[in-house]
């Protein structure tokens, strides 16, 4: 075929479809492909939570009809033995996620976006050292498309991001199952019991309940790398909560848990959301981390497209404004919160009782900016209550010693991405720097997974 494009992007999931209606909006001629049918996208989510005031920030209209499912005005955070909790006013709009997808689809669609649905990308078509088009498998055999640029939102495996070689710029090693988070889900019916309203999240197991379709309830629970560990810890969980139900229906994925690459362009190339490993930390979410790159990405594609640069150096603004400001706040959490989430259930209790530790502000810049924020003044009470309860055995020495080795290191990956390289000249030697800190925490973060999947096995 003598098709050709703009933009190539690859996947049809969140990012995928956002990056490329603002990119057609700025008047560029898009192609999506996806491997599944277009209509089975988000059908094995079902309900899914976006905070309110995303709508705006991202410039897409409030959901309407059967898309929304309810409209949740909490969130609390439980301790592990339910004693204690920190609700916090945070408007949610709980969807239907394919309802979700097909009206973000139909924005795509009337600014001139082309979708192709049941179509495998198999590979790139290289001229000069860039890439020139793609080679695909879809309706009619196998054939090519050419392409200015080609961007992967392919999910995490990330089809395009894996497929090619390794350079000191690019990052294609595949993900590891030790990198990823099993979600498992049950939608419960003819509950019985009490049950808090909004969503409620459960930090020892991360874990949560919040409402699904109609009167159901969903109740999951995030396990590293086994299914069959998801499954049990779910269990467990479930048997702590004070209500009860019949399982309507479940449903199980992954999400990835690891930094994303250390650079997210290449000569021609772009990649985001689950492909770049751009979830929340905190959460695991990446609908709303996804939209916040695509932003960026879009406009530096357009930038780049307009001017036909599509250098690396064209589409190096994208790494630099993505990670001095979401990444660099990510990179902080992803370090830091390993540490948090392999205190003991004890330990998280006390740490329920402590001044200033969980708070409502807290619960919402964590949510909303992504920050771990805590007041000085309450900060300063609650030093000797610490001490306390380390001197008392409710929180352990080696706890605290890791917890303060952790938040160094977070600490400093933060002001490392915060002066992320302007240029890819200096690249190498701010990427010398950055990782080895990984690597302290992704053994940090590696050692309690792995003793998660024992327990749990």
């Amino acid at each position: 075929m003598g098709e050709a494009f703009d933009a190539v992007v690859v996947g049809a999931g969140t990012s995928g479809t956002y990056f490329s209606w603002k990119l057609s909006e700025a008047g560029f001629r898009c192609l999506v492909l996806e491997k599944e049918k277009l209509d089975s996208l988000g059908r094995s989510i079902g309900p899914f939570h976006m905070e309110e005031p995303a709508f705006e920030r991202f410039n897409i209209p409030l959901p309407q009809g059967d898309e929304l499912l309810h409209r949740l005005e909490t969130i609390t955070m439980w301790s592990p033995n339910g004693e204690h909790r920190v609700t916090a006013r945070l408007i949610t709009l709980d969807m239907d996620k394919p309802a979700f997808m097909k009206r973000l689809r139909g924005y795509a669609m009337n600014s001139g976006v082309e979708f192709r649905e049941e179509t495998e990308f198999l590979g790139l078509v290289r001229e000069r050292g860039f890439p020139a088009g793609v080679r695909v498998r879809g309706d009619g055999g196998e054939y090519e498309i050419r392409c200015r640029l080609l961007v992967d939102a392919s999910g995490m495996r990330g089809a395009v991001r894996t497929g090619m070689p390794s350079t000191l710029w690019w990052e294609s090693d595949p993900l590891e199952d030790m990198d990823t988070l099993v979600v498992y889900m049950e939608s419960w019916k003819e509950l019985e019991g009490e049950h808090n309203p909004g969503i409620n999240s459960y930090l020892h197991f991360q874990g949560w309940y919040a409402p699904s379709y109609g009167e159901e309830m969903i109740v999951g629970v995030g396990m590293p790398a086994s299914r069959d560990a998801a499954r049990k810890r779910h269990r467990a969980f479930a048997s702590t909560l004070p209500f009860r139900g019949v399982t309507a229906w479940s449903t199980e994925g992954r999400v990835p848990y690891r930094r994303p690459p250390l650079s997210l362009v290449d000569n021609g190339i772009m990649v985001m959301g689950d492909a770049a490993f751009m979830n929340k930390p905190f959460s695991g979410e990446g609908v709303t981390s996804g939209f916040a790159a695509c932003r960026i990405a879009a406009d530096v594609a357009a930038e780049a497209l307009a001017e036909d640069d599509l250098t690396r150096e064209g589409l190096w603004p994208y790494n630099v404004r993505y990670f001095r400001d979401q990444g660099a706040k990510f990179a902080f959490l992803a370090a830091f919160m390993p540490a948090v989430v392999s205190l003991s259930p004890r330990e998280v209790d006390f740490l329920y009782s402590v001044p200033g530790i969980f708070t409502e502000e807290g619960t919402v810049a964590l949510n909303l900016e992504y920050e771990m924020r805590s007041d000085p003044v309450e900060t300063a009470r609650a030093f000797p209550v610490l001490a306390g309860g380390i001197a008392s055995g409710k929180l352990r020495p080696a706890s605290v010693t890791r917890l303060a080795l952790m938040g160094s290191v977070a600490a400093k990956l933060r002001r490392l991405y915060e002066a992320y390289p302007e240029h890819p000249a200096t690249f190498a030697s701010w990427a010398d720097r950055v990782r080895p800190l990984w690597r302290k925490a992704d053994r940090v973060r590696h050692d309690y997974f792995r003793k998660l999947v024992r327990e749990w096995a």
